[in-house]
């Protein structure tokens, strides 16, 4: 029996499933997938992760220039602080007005591709995984991409003509933003009668197809019937896009992303050239493809009609006018087209670029990561496109609203990828933060569902660029020459110990919410940098307090479940629906184990039939649906009997529901709501939140929470984003039988004794949160065990319990202070009470940047040493983080509020000598040498003249107000 194309199309999703963990399995995937039916979670993995969960960065070749030894010296770097490798990216300097940064070569030429097997043999040699992302500047193209593989769209010209009578038409040639349009070939021509209007009647049959009477693409032989009538041809034509920022010797032409023979013409070239190095191949672990960002166009492709008619059944040509102004005489038949062609155009570069990449990816041993999302132009559905990679990926920005990381979660969640990336981190903001700042917003990330970090940008600095050195125009510029960069071990320890929790089994989700079959779509973040208030003049959004739109991107949100406290949800796509999703138990579930209490459709009249056949399953055996009754299809598809299908389908679903005086409808074991918002239907379900926080007002989500579940543990990692301290009341949905932990990130340390209480929907704990702070709350079964024994304070309520055991001993003044002379600091200066060094009147102070040592002496009595005595010192406040030594032994970096370090161990009766080394940024220096342009600088850089000015405001820097050692009696 023959197999239809519906059949293919019905199994391709069963298909990939195995091709998938077919190909995975001959990876080296290990331990970056984490089965849900059995526990991976290792307390020695969480003291000290492995590889696999480290933070990764683009290592940005700016203008492919590269100085080797730097280079190895970068990439050693890396793994002494913790990292686990980077994406190699050639791209341009995009901001070097005094062209600073030389040329290098072509990428992917001859030299370039001996740089790269010379980071690929460091890297072997080092244990650090490498990628690539596979193009100089982003978006996928360069030099091996003729037109034929490039990017195209439609284009057009049209003419009057009046009739009756034969005429020869000829057929104008397109131009392009006032230019001939490149490489134009003729699609097709059509007539139309000539309305001023510029309203078509797509019901009627006023259309006349010329292509029959066409001559050598140039002349129409037309007999034209009575009336006016404008002739409109359709070309497909070349973009000629380039590469957006390439390096200066590596441009090139964009690809057809919709083109499957410009796919593989892309990474097969790729990887031709790389298995031509040096190293083996196999040394490369990644290729990335990014944000997919070209300018707003027609898109078009080779055998687009043809493709349009098998998928969708009906001929596009008449409707192709509203690509040229033209309206519909009916609105909604024109949306639908719109619709039809903006989904083909997903499914094409989806299932050629994305689907086919990851495919010629894999067969050559690597995985690929991709920003699938709507971070730039995207024309896709985002959840299917990141579905289809090995890795997807969001971004978070700093100080900017660009997040769409739960979006890259919610692929990751309903597809059964364990792994949640994001380009992390990019902004503006040029050398004014650190690791604290940087905590917050990963934090905020890591509870939208994050679980791979890769930083932007760590930028590639050649000894010629001095410091802070090169940069890309975007990034928070985590790299060598960061001052804090010798301190960054344990911000980078913190980040992979988080990264591994979120990874252990299955994200725990109650709701599904399906954003329909629009093309592009967008899923919204649940918040965005804290930081980014009304107050920013000049960056913020006229529509960012309009709650309906994304915070992202501004366009109309397209499903909105509500604040929803204490509970998390997905995103779904009818790829998902209509293939994959089962019900179990009344639950809706996927194969690798994630399940759903309830599904919520977005609140508009048309659907998906597909989307609504599957509905009809999966509500008769037992699922439960909120959305309002549908009244027609999304599709032209075998219109108008789609819209009766719909009809019948929505009467057997609703029934008597009308969202007014009957709410709700059982349909088989199922039930559909209409009327009722999400929050009271979970409610009547009672599906209690899974994370409440009472005793606080938590209405921003400054109290936030991700929660994973893995066969016998339930894993919640809970964060404190404000910079205030929070007391409040924790409520975790869990089983009676299990007890808590608390698994501190920050210090590999775990908290077994722990205070809770039994309640009705689970387990209850108070907590008293310092600012910034974040807990992993880990639930298991079994007796309560030791504490580590290195853990001094309690987890769960920091100092607020301890019990003095001696005066404090006030370290306020008298600091003896050290800087670097090379940096214009001062080499001695008595500060008499701490104070930031922008405070005082000594310009080598005011304006320095990096590490000053501070010293003072201090006095003990024998009585206050005692073995249930700890001993720490804390500071008020440290910009940016300081590294403690007592008596000349190191207690540790102090890098997050209450900036406090244990000295214990190393305390003696007598005279003690404390020693804090503290680190700023480069900001107040780079501002220095802007206001004093006749003296030598200081400091170097593609971006400083662009992007500070002599009167930027400085930054706080140093150790401020009180310091203070107090001594508490042992928690444990």
């Amino acid at each position: 029996m023959p197999v239809t194309f519906r059949q293919i199309i019905l199994i391709m999703p069963v298909l990939r499933s195995m091709l998938k963990v077919i190909s995975l399995g001959l990876l080296l995937w290990g331990s970056w997938q984490c089965s849900p039916t059995a526990s991976n979670l290792s307390e020695e993995n969480f003291k000290n992760p492995p590889m696999e969960y480290r933070p990764l960065a683009y290592w940005d070749w700016l203008n492919g220039y590269i100085d080797t030894a730097r280079m190895v010296y970068e990439l050693e770097q890396m793994k002494e602080k913790g990292m686990q490798g980077a994406f190699i990216w050639d791209v341009g300097a995009m901001i070097d007005p005094e062209k600073m940064v030389p040329a290098g070569p072509a990428f992917l030429g001859k030299e370039s591709l001996e740089y790269i097997s010379l980071a690929l043999k460091t890297a072997s040699r080092l244990g650090l995984n490498l990628g690539l992302i596979t193009s100089s500047s982003w978006n996928a193209g360069g030099p091996w991409i003729d037109t034929s593989d490039a990017t195209k769209h439609l284009v057009s010209t049209r003419q009057r003509v009046s009739g009756p009578g034969l005429q020869k038409i000829t057929i104008n040639i397109p131009d392009s933003e006032g230019s001939t349009a490149e490489n134009h070939s003729l699609i097709t021509s059509i007539a139309i009668p000539y309305l001023e209007s510029m309203v078509i009647d797509h019901s009627g049959s006023s259309v006349f197809y010329l292509d029959e009477f066409t001559e050598k693409e140039s002349i129409i032989a037309w007999n034209v019937p009575a009336g006016e009538w404008e002739v409109h041809s359709f070309f497909m034509s070349n973009t000629m896009q380039n590469l957006f920022v390439p390096s200066p010797n590596s441009d090139g032409l964009l690809i057809d992303h919709m083109s499957k023979r410009a796919t593989k013409v892309h990474f097969d070239t790729i990887i031709a050239r790389l298995a031509s190095t040096n190293a083996p191949l196999n040394s490369l672990k990644y290729l990335e493809v990014d944000s997919y960002e070209l300018e707003i166009l027609t898109d078009f492709t080779p055998g687009f009609i043809d493709e349009f008619n098998l998928r969708y059944g009906y001929d596009p040509v008449p409707f192709l006018p509203l690509f040229q102004g033209y309206t519909s005489s009916d609105s909604v038949v024109a949306k639908r087209f719109r619709g039809d062609y903006s989904r083909l155009v997903s499914d094409l570069i989806i299932e050629n670029h994305f689907h086919q990449g990851t495919e010629i990816t894999n067969a050559n041993g690597m995985l690929l990561f991709a920003e699938g999302g709507h971070g730039g132009t995207s024309r896709v559905d985002p959840l299917k496109a990141m579905g289809q990679v090995d890795v997807p990926m969001g971004e978070f920005w700093n100080r900017q609203r660009h997040w769409v990381t739960k979006e890259a979660s919610s692929a990751a969640h309903i597809y059964g990828n364990n792994i949640v990336a994001s380009e992390s981190l990019t902004g503006w903001q040029h050398w004014q933060h650190g690791p604290t700042d940087y905590k917050q917003l990963s934090d905020v990330a890591f509870c939208e569902g994050l679980n791979q970090v890769v930083f932007h940008t760590f930028a590639h600095n050649p000894a010629i660029a001095g410091k802070p050195g090169f940069a890309y125009h975007a990034g928070e510029h985590i790299n060598v020459n960061a001052t804090w960069w010798d301190m960054s071990r344990p911000f980078m320890d913190y980040l992979s110990r988080c990264s591994y929790m979120l990874r252990q089994g299955n994200a725990v989700s109650d709701v599904l919410l399906y954003y329909g079959d629009d093309a592009p779509n967008l899923v919204p973040p649940k918040r965005i940098d804290p930081n980014y208030t009304p107050d920013m003049p000049g960056i913020f959004p006229h529509w960012f307090n309009d709650k309906t739109k994304c915070p992202h991107c501004g366009i109309p949100k397209p499903i909105d479940p509500g604040r929803l406290p204490g509970y998390d949800y997905d995103y779904v796509n009818e790829d998902i629906i209509s293939s994959t999703l089962q019900v179990e138990d009344g639950k809706l579930t996927l194969p690798h184990g994630q399940s759903y209490g309830v599904m919520m459709l977005p609140d508009r009249m048309d659907i998906s039939l597909e989307v609504l056949k599957s509905l009809e399953k999966l509500i008769f055996n037992g699922a439960v649906v909120i959305g309002p009754k549908p009244e027609r299809a999304t599709s032209l598809k075998n219109f108008p009997a789609c819209d009766r299908e719909v009809e019948a389908l929505a009467d057997k679903l609703w029934g008597k529901c009308n969202g007014k005086t009957i709410l709700s409808n059982q349909y088989g074991k199922g039930t559909v709501y209409w009327g009722k918002s999400l929050e009271q239907v979970l409610k009547e379900r009672k599906i209690s939140p899974d994370f409440e926080v009472l005793g606080i007002d938590n209405y921003h989500r400054e109290i936030d929470y991700m929660h994973r579940q893995t066969a016998t543990e339930d894993i919640y990692f809970v964060s404190n984003s404000s910079e205030s301290e929070k007391h409040f009341t924790a409520v975790f949905r869990v089983d009676a039988n299990k007890s808590p932990e608390i698994w501190d990130a920050e210090t590999g340390l775990i908290q077994r004794q722990v205070e809770f209480t039994e309640v009705e929907n689970g387990i209850s704990m108070d907590f008293v949160m310092d600012p910034l702070a974040s807990r992993i709350v880990v639930f298991r079964n079994g007796k309560k065990g030791k504490n580590d024994p290195g853990l001094r304070f309690d987890l769960q309520f920091g100092f607020h319990r301890a019990e003095k055991s001696a005066p404090s001993i006030d370290l306020t003044s008298d600091w003896n202070l050290a800087f670097d002379t090379r940096m214009g600091g001062p080499k001695q200066y008595l500060m008499k009470t701490l104070t930031s060094w922008t405070d005082i009147d000594v310009d080598g102070i005011k304006y320095y940047s990096g590490t000053a040592t501070y010293t003072r002496d201090f006095t003990l009595e024998q009585s206050v040493l005692s073995n249930e005595t700890e001993a720490f010192v804390v500071f008020e406040g440290v910009q940016n983080m300081a590294r403690v030594f007592i008596n000349g032994n190191d207690c540790g970096i102090v890098w997050t509020p209450p900036y406090r370090a244990n000295i214990t161990p190393y305390l003696k009766a007598g005279n003690n000598k404390i020693r804090v080394e503290v680190v700023n940024t480069w900001n107040n220096r780079i501002v220095g040498d802007l206001k004093n342009p006749n003296d030598t600088p200081y400091t170097n850089s593609n971006v400083k003249s662009s992007k500070f000015k002599a009167n930027s405001p400085l930054l706080e820097s140093g150790l401020l107000g009180q310091a203070e050692v107090i001594f508490i009696l042992n928690q444990f």
